[in-house]
């Protein structure tokens, strides 16, 4: 069967194109278009024009490349931005009227299982995992295995943080120690009672998201982005900080020149590699594993599981 699912995130919105079979679900094509959905909705509560707009026409032109693909189902979901704005259940509508695509509003949880899920599938993993999924505006976790899994959702994004507290370019050191702040205010709640299980514990840490996945990118240099380099390669905690010191110095404009770094996510890169930087310092993560299945892949599982008796 193939099938295709598109992910309205609140930074881009993504495609994925998919054969699946009993076995797998092996992706045919990936577009991502930067859209900014999530553009001033935890200020204002509200999707704004441009943004609503934008996202429609990059839905409408993914419904064409599936339909191109002779996809059977042409599967949606939303995350952050719309399940937090008061538009959101309106836009959602509007998508259906204009599209004819029924498009699902998603929890924070339920997120972070469908990464979980997709990179596992993706990786191959078996055992203890802990998918950590930073997106534009909200950070899952999910830690388990096969059986037994539990799933957080904190409200840090690297569009959210961006917006909030980067407002020099380049940042200040006040505008950094902010949202270092930020973020250590709010994995406190999620190690709450988890800290001896997540430190002590042995499980393989994967990441997901565009953070991470660029981040991939720009540790090996890829002046053109492969998938197949990015797919499982090991961020090293003292990579990602050298990263990190690099950015420091650097003007937006500067960041759109670096290999691997996508010109659109250079304004909001910083935040990102932060949130990263303190999950993985709070956490006692030394290295994490880059996953390009995530919870697209995820999405496509737990929605035909039982049509393909995919695993």
């Amino acid at each position: 069967m193939r099938v295709a699912v598109i992910d309205m995130g609140s930074n881009s919105i993504r495609l994925l194109v998919a054969e699946c079979t009993a076995k797998k679900v092996a992706p045919l094509e990936k577009r991502l278009i930067t859209t900014r959905l999530g553009r001033g909705v935890a200020e204002n509560g509200m999707l704004d024009e441009a943004s609503m707009r934008d996202t429609i026409v990059a839905m409408e032109f993914f419904k064409k490349i599936a339909q191109d693909n002779r996809c059977e189902k042409i599967l949606a979901f939303a995350t952050s931005a719309v399940r937090e704005s008061l538009n959101g259940k309106d836009f959602i509508h509007s998508i259906r009227e204009m599209l004819g695509i029924d498009a699902e509003i998603i929890s924070g949880e339920r997120e972070g299982i469908l990464s979980f899920k997709g990179a596992r599938a993706g990786l191959g993993i078996e055992g203890r995992a802990l998918v950590v999924d930073i997106g534009g505006g909200s950070t899952e976790f999910c830690l388990g295995d096969d059986e037994d899994f539990e799933s957080f959702s904190l409200p840090a994004g690297a569009v959210r943080l961006t917006e909030k507290y980067l407002h020099s370019d380049p940042p200040t050191a006040e505008d950094i120690r902010a949202v270092r702040h930020a973020v250590d205010d709010l994995l406190a709640n999620f190690m709450q009672g988890r800290a001896r299980i997540i430190k002590n514990g042995f499980f393989t840490a994967v990441g997901v998201g565009g953070t991470v996945t660029t981040l991939a990118a720009m540790i090996q240099g890829l002046s053109v982005y492969d998938p197949s380099k990015v797919h499982g390669f090991l961020l090293k905690q003292a990579d990602v900080n050298a990263v990190f010191e690099k950015l420091c110095r650097m003007t937006v404009e500067d960041r759109r020149k670096i290999p691997g770094l996508s010109p659109q996510r250079a304004d909001i890169i910083m935040a990102g590699v932060l949130i990263l930087q303190q999950i993985m310092q709070k956490l006692g993560i030394s290295a994490i594993k880059s996953s390009e299945s995530d919870l697209m892949e995820g999405y496509i599982i737990e929605n035909i599981s039982r049509e393909l008796k995919l695993l």
